[in-house]
């Protein structure tokens, strides 16, 4: 009896702690948090006349293309890897502004941009209120040519800043651009509870901006949005009473599956399958999240406009073959471009040209 009492003891233990890591978890995924420059990595040498620079060998350090150096009160562009080797990385280094010195805390950024429009690219902007059922929500806008307006969504925990690297390409090609803040943004108003819903709610502030634009003389929109920006651009393509003004969707490393991806996640980081599923339905329950409405792999009848489908091969954030999955089963609407060796939302730096070229094709047909 007291042997199988204390069995009893060490399972209701072992489901408490559990439970309790579940929670935990989907507390992290739900806390309103705001990506910030990390410093991983440290620089070993600086080449002669600053044109190289040697990093320890760590996250992002050999990834290929051109990256933003970031370091405390300054940042360069990281270009083509020149060497590697055991615990380092040698990648040419340009524009430097700041001073960068042996020993610095550096880390690799997506994006080569910081700032807004004016102070980054020297284009003309202004800054706008969309209309919510929050409050106003602060957005970028830049005027164009075209009657079809590109509107712009960060991913989760990003910020209008990182869609600046697309808006020159944009802008040569004459759409007018809204780059839009959504609930919990900084400057944006918070949700009810200040917790991310994972799309759920969110995507309401990308109907909203749709309908802005439209409000503002626009014949209809394409929809630009980057990993979590992506689904929210799909669900109100497919979902919202002004799906009818959705011409296109541009989705960079786009959540085409939440439960998929945290799976992914979860492999990744050695966690146990039980401990997943369980951290899938309390995030389910604490966000009011549908995993079924986020399933765009499984919702093949539903999507009505083309696609421009970007994804990178080394995608640490979303699984890249549900990307693969996607365009396979919609051939005739989407535009697949499959940038090897990029990272999530990291394909414009790691072939730009390729990149602008696919953006160029699938966009010129738009008025």
């Amino acid at each position: 009896m007291f042997a199988a009492a204390a069995v009893l003891t060490a399972l209701l233990l072992a489901a408490g702690l559990t439970v309790g890591f579940a929670w935990y978890l989907t507390s992290r995924l739900v806390a309103v948090t705001h990506v910030h420059d990390t410093y991983p990595l440290r620089v070993l040498a600086i080449g002669t006349g600053d044109a190289t620079v040697m990093l320890t060998a760590g996250p992002d350090a050999a990834e290929p293309g051109s990256f933003r150096l970031a370091w405390p009160g300054g940042h360069g562009i990281a270009g083509s890897v020149t060497a590697s080797g055991n615990g380092f990385v040698t990648r040419r280094i340009s524009d430097i502004t700041g001073h960068l010195a042996v020993g610095q805390q550096t880390g690799i950024e997506p994006g080569r941009y910081t700032g807004d429009p004016m102070t980054a690219l020297g284009l003309h902007y202004s800054t706008v209120r969309v209309p919510t059922a929050l409050g106003e929500m602060p957005a970028w806008q830049i005027s164009g040519r075209r009657s079809t307006w590109v509107i712009l969504i960060h991913g989760l925990g990003g910020n209008r800043a990182d869609t600046l690297a697309v808006i020159p390409a944009l802008h040569d090609l004459g759409f007018p651009i809204l780059a839009i803040t959504y609930r919990n943004d900084v400057g944006a108003p918070a949700s009810p509870d200040h917790q991310n819903h994972l799309g759920a709610t969110e995507w309401r502030d990308v109907d909203a901006a749709v309908r802005y634009a439209t409000g503002q003389g626009a014949s209809g929109v394409v929809l630009f949005g980057y990993s979590l920006g992506g689904a929210m651009a799909m669900v109100t393509a497919e979902d919202s009473p002004v799906r009818s003004r959705v011409r296109g969707l541009v989705l960079d490393s786009p959540i085409l599956d939440w439960q998929a991806t945290l799976s992914y996640q979860g492999h990744r980081h050695g966690l146990p399958a039980p401990l997943v599923s369980l951290t899938e339905r309390l995030l389910a329950w604490r966000t009011s999240l549908s995993f079924a409405q986020f399933n765009q792999v499984q919702h093949e009848t539903s999507l009505h406009v083309p696609v421009l489908l970007i994804q990178g091969t080394a995608d640490t954030i979303v699984p890249p073959g549900l990307a693969d999955a996607f365009a396979r089963g919609r051939p005739r609407l989407v535009t697949y471009l499959r940038v090897a060796g990029a990272d999530h939302v990291s394909a414009m730096d790691t072939d730009p040209g390729a990149y602008r070229a696919a953006l160029a094709r699938f966009l010129t047909g738009y008025p």
